[in-house]
């Protein structure tokens, strides 16, 4: 019997994920999944709440659902997987399931070893001189080594930075690498029935028909929550965001997190042109600030986070749910955790850690924020109230 992590977002819950699950999930073992909460790595809001993707991974074969706090949640891909590898590393899991175009571990471990090499910094360096882009540049620097491996693709490149987390953390995790199937990370159609969250999202916005691609029993749970106007609206967002980041044009930005130098300046005067979100990004986008910086580095700005924030270790594992059944082990799991198990409001107070409270405290204001962006707009305090989920 095995403990099995899963790093996700289920942005939403689909066929793939399911998919995933299934694979790697045997009779008597246990899946744990870290999630982010309401806000993705993408530098955005999830479209459904924590709670509603919470239940949909319960459905669908999840055991046990941790959250991934936001300071980690919506920065970069290598502070985001470090950090949800070490929750489910402490938590107890000994396997770290994911998907990737190339599951040889073999590859994925040279590949890392790339990654290690004193030299790649200069070779990519190197390559910027041609005036590419940095990812284009990177990919360049990579393929001098000779390892058959595309680092240019989103899950590959979070696979490599699992793997990466799990040697800087010395874990005993085994790695198991799954080959993907279907449609890709932002592709707009599907493949053989599986369509990515991409593709899902902008089909609910449409009005479109989605229910191909994900499991009925999260077909049913999403449409309740379309109908109860339990989702993002992109309006709302919009116009929240600029409001604060408006105010901000006076302060210095380079303090933020996500930000670096030359963004900071970019970013202010992409505010002060522009009425859209997406204006602010494509303004301030560059051969060197891809969309998905920028839009993490906005987000941290609109509420506050500093880059001091990603430099604490995760202070706690917080449960956001969980199947009846998996109540024993996920209390055997939760007494020998090497970071503090919490549940609830009250159980943060009583670590007594500033760490925590500081990391808590802007899950707070995150929580507060996406709770007035949502369709049908809801009350502050969610966070604070906010009892695990239990599902049979």
């Amino acid at each position: 019997m095995s403990v099995i992590g899963i790093v996700c977002e289920f942005n939403p819950f689909h066929k793939g994920h399911k998919y995933l699950i299934d694979t790697v999930k045997k009779d008597g073992d246990t899946v744990v999944c870290v999630m982010s909460g309401n806000f993705v790595q993408r530098g955005e809001p999830a479209l459904f709440s924590k709670e509603v993707r919470v239940k949909s991974a319960l459905l669908n074969g999840a055991d046990i659902v941790l959250e991934l706090p936001f300071v980690y949640a919506t920065a970069s891909a290598e502070i985001f997987s470090y950090n949800a590898v070490k929750i489910l590393n402490d938590f107890g899991c000994d396997k770290l399931a994911f998907g990737t175009e190339n599951a040889d571990t073999s590859i994925l471990e040279k590949a890392v070893n790339v990654f290690d090499d004193v030299d790649f910094d200069a070779k990519i360096k190197k390559h910027l001189e041609a005036g590419v882009s940095y990812p284009v540049t990177r990919q360049r620097a990579f393929d001098e080594y000779n390892v058959d491996f595309d680092i240019s693709t989103p899950n590959n490149i979070l696979a490599l930075e699992y793997m990466k987390a799990i040697k800087k953390l010395n874990s005993k995790m085994t790695p198991m690498p799954i080959n993907r199937i279907g449609a890709g990370y932002n592709d707009t159609k599907s493949v053989d029935g599986i369509a990515s969250a991409t593709h899902i999202r902008q089909l609910i916005y449409d009005d479109e028909n989605y229910s191909p691609y994900v499991p009925e029993n999260a077909f049913e749970l999403y449409s309740q929550e379309l109908k109860n106007g339990n989702f993002i609206s992109d309006y709302k967002y919009n116009i929240a965001s600029l409001a604060i980041l408006r105010s901000k044009l006076n302060e210095d930005l380079s303090c933020i997190a996500n930000m670096s130098e030359g963004l900071d300046n970019r970013i202010k005067s992409a505010i002060k042109e522009s009425t859209l979100l997406d204006e602010i990004y494509d303004r301030a986008k560059t051969k060197r600030f891809a969309h998905s910086r920028i839009r993490r580095a906005v987000l941290s700005l609109t509420l506050g986070v500093t880059a001091d924030y990603l430099k604490i270790p995760v202070p706690y594992c917080r449960l956001l749910g969980f199947n009846i059944k998996s109540a024993e082990i996920m209390g055997k799991l939760a007494s020998n955790s090497k970071i503090p198990f919490v549940a609830s409001y009250s159980d943060i107070l009583n670590l007594k850690s500033d760490d925590a409270k500081k990391v808590y405290n802007i899950e707070n204001k995150s929580g507060d924020f996406y709770s007035l962006i949502m369709q049908k707009s809801s009350l502050c305090s969610n966070e604070m109230t906010f009892s695990p989920i239990k599902m049979q």
